[in-house]
């Protein structure tokens, strides 16, 4: 794996030490300015363009008021840079602490009066002694405000072992010990996936597009569906080895 690591970029110094202390204790690291300005409307064109044609619940897109797209690392070189990126692989591997892989790249934009969530985590809670199981990169296409609905997260309830609280299960809901966090596009959001969070509502008149990726450690990875067609060419060994296609 650290061979992997290497070769796209990745390596002990990628995060500092108060950076990995961060994810340690609060579970969460914020970095801004990852996504230089050319590559932001490159990547805000791909994930348009992968918007445009409707998923397979189309109907459950339309109810909730949330634009999807799947599938990303097959929908546009533009993508590869997300995937693959440094720091993210780096903090997935000081969080995950064994071989990983990706399990999803999409894309999300709520409309105007949606994105509501309740707080939850994006993997099972975890049984004490038992390792962190996966991590989730948001990457953010337009800022993040308190008014797009910009997410929320309760640090250090990774390390909590028992599920959220019912109280903490309505949408509505608001943790005493909850955060916001406000970033400029362009800044990546990453995350214990066992860490309460959610996204909340869209108050604005404007979109709040992101690119969620998800890594998770191979051991528990599941058998995903075929790939859409050959691998482009492009694509490293590492980076075909990130999506389970080479080992």
């Amino acid at each position: 794996m650290e061979q992997l690591l290497a070769d796209c970029g990745a390596g002990p110094a990628t995060l500092s030490a108060d950076q990995r202390a961060a994810l340690d204790a609060d579970g969460y690291l914020l970095l801004r300015g990852v996504v230089e300005r050319a590559w932001l409307g490159e990547l805000r064109a791909a994930l348009e363009a992968a918007l445009a044609s409707p998923p397979p619940d189309a109907e459950v897109a339309h109810k909730t008021g949330t634009r999807h797209a799947d599938g990303l690392p097959w929908k546009g070189e533009a993508f590869d840079g997300v995937w693959t990126h440094p720091a993210a692989l780096a903090a997935a591997y000081h969080v995950l602490g064994r071989p990983f892989q990706l399990l999803f790249l999409g894309g999300r934009d709520p409309r105007p009066g949606f994105g509501q969530q309740a707080l939850h985590g994006d993997w099972l809670p975890r049984v004490p002694g038992e390792p962190f199981h996966a991590l989730t990169a948001i990457w953010m296409l337009d800022d993040f405000t308190v008014a797009n609905g910009a997410t929320r997260l309760v640090p250090g309830s990774h390390r909590i072992p028992r599920p959220l609280p019912m109280a903490m299960r309505d949408p509505a809901a608001r943790h005493p010990e909850q955060r916001v966090v406000e970033a400029e596009a362009g800044s990546v959001l990453v995350f214990n996936a066992h860490l309460w969070h959610s996204g909340r509502q869209n108050r604005s008149e404007g979109p709040r597009r992101a690119l969620q990726c998800q890594y998770v450690g191979r051991d528990v990875a599941r058998p995903g569906a075929p790939p859409p067609g050959e691998p482009p060419a492009r694509w490293s060994p590492a980076a075909r080895a990130l999506l389970g296609l080479a080992r």
